[in-house]
Order: C-alpha cells, then structure tokens, then sequence
C-alpha cells in the first residue's frame, strides 16, 4: 500500500507595497547611473580636458587616498537611497535612520578601520546637509549637499549628471560632496557655502569631461 504523501504546506505570498515598489525601482535605476558615473570616473577623469574646468575649491576623487575615495563612494550610495526615502515619502531621511537601515557611510563599517564619524541631518529651507565629523582630527569632515529648486525657479539644466539628480517626480535636485580640511573641524551646522569655509569640492569625473549626451536622461532614476 502506497505510502501516504505529507500534508502540503500553505505559504502565504505578500505583494509589495506600492511605495516599496516604487523604492525598489528608484534603487534599481539609480545603482545603474551609479556604475556608470564609476566608470567614467576610471575611464575619463584622468583627461586633461576632465581637470581643466576644475576650480581651486574643486578636486578629483582620485587624488585622495584609498579610505577617502571609499567614504566618497558610501557617500554616493547614501545620497541614492536617501534620495529613494525622499521619492517615496516626500522628506528626506534622518541621517541615524540610514544608518539604522545599514546605509552607508551612516552605518558603522566595522571592516573600516581609523577614524568613527557622527553623522547628523541639517535642512533649512530648500537646503539639505549630511554632515559628517570625525572623531579624531586627522580625517577630513565629509558633506553631502542637496539643493531643493525654490518655487517658481526653473533648474538650471534638465538632463542628469553627478551634479544633478531627477527624482521620481521630476523635482531636479543639485547634488554635491564636500571634504573638509584633516585638522580643522568642521563647524557642526547647515552649511550653504561650502566653499567659502574651507569645503573641497570632491568629483568623480572632472566637470568638463562630461556632456549632456553621456548622460541619464531627467526622469531615468
């Protein structure tokens, strides 16, 4: 006599939510613009046309060493998925909420070895911060910077690039990140003007190594 088969298991399957769906398509799109900026930065930012443009305030990623180009690459990822945060609920994210989701640079690394930062969100306005300082004063501050376009203000330019990110609604956000000096601390407070208190502007690609034909097109993220 056959041996009768096990009872089957129900297994109750969830659909995602919409704003979940909605975030996991904003990672998906932004990771992808994410590599490419990456290997332009490998590929193009060495060009003398790539550091021609750049300002005194302004400087490669490539100059830096191994552990500051490896904050500014969790810098870059950070900035995607607060950006994600930002499409989905219409606020940016507290900086120790991503670090509770394990987002970096705001998440300890404990495979990272030297300075610990303490990072905090600053916003007033149209004017975001992630501030990021050190515990010792022989690593550099970082500093993401996101400008929000005033009401009634056209953006300054309508096709993406590492200074400019659409987000799902097509509001334009200027983006940019910031090194301060190892030695100085950085004044823990909204900065508006980085460049005016000592901040670097860190690129990956040198500004003028870029042209709106290698880039994502406004809604694409």
């Amino acid at each position: 006599m056959p041996a009768e088969s096990p009872a089957g298991r129900a297994v109750v399957v969830a659909r995602l939510s919409l704003q979940e769906e909605l975030a996991n398509v904003v990672r998906g799109a932004a990771t992808i613009v994410a590599i490419v900026w990456f290997y332009l930065a490998v590929t193009v930012a060495d060009s003398t046309d790539g550091r021609r443009a750049l300002l005194p305030y302004q400087s490669l990623i490539q100059t830096y060493n191994t552990a500051d180009q490896r904050m500014f690459r969790g810098l870059q990822e950070g900035l995607l998925e607060a950006e994600a945060v930002r499409s989905t609920t219409g606020a940016w994210p507290l900086a120790e909420a991503l670090a509770l989701e394990g987002i970096p640079p705001f998440a300890p690394d404990p495979t990272m070895h030297g300075a610990r930062y303490r990072w905090t969100r600053w916003q007033t306005g149209s004017t975001i911060n992630y501030l990021g300082r050190p515990d010792v004063a022989t690593a550099p501050g970082w500093l993401l910077m996101i400008q929000e376009p005033e009401p009634g203000v056209p953006p300054d330019q309508r096709f993406d690039d590492q200074e400019h990110h659409t987000l799902v609604d097509g509001t334009m956000l200027h983006v940019s990140t910031w090194s301060h000096p190892q030695g100085v601390a950085a004044p823990e407070r909204l900065t508006i003007a980085p460049q005016t208190e000592g901040w670097q502007q860190v690129y990956a690609v040198g500004p003028a190594a870029t042209t709106p034909a290698t880039m994502a097109p406004a809604g694409a993220r």
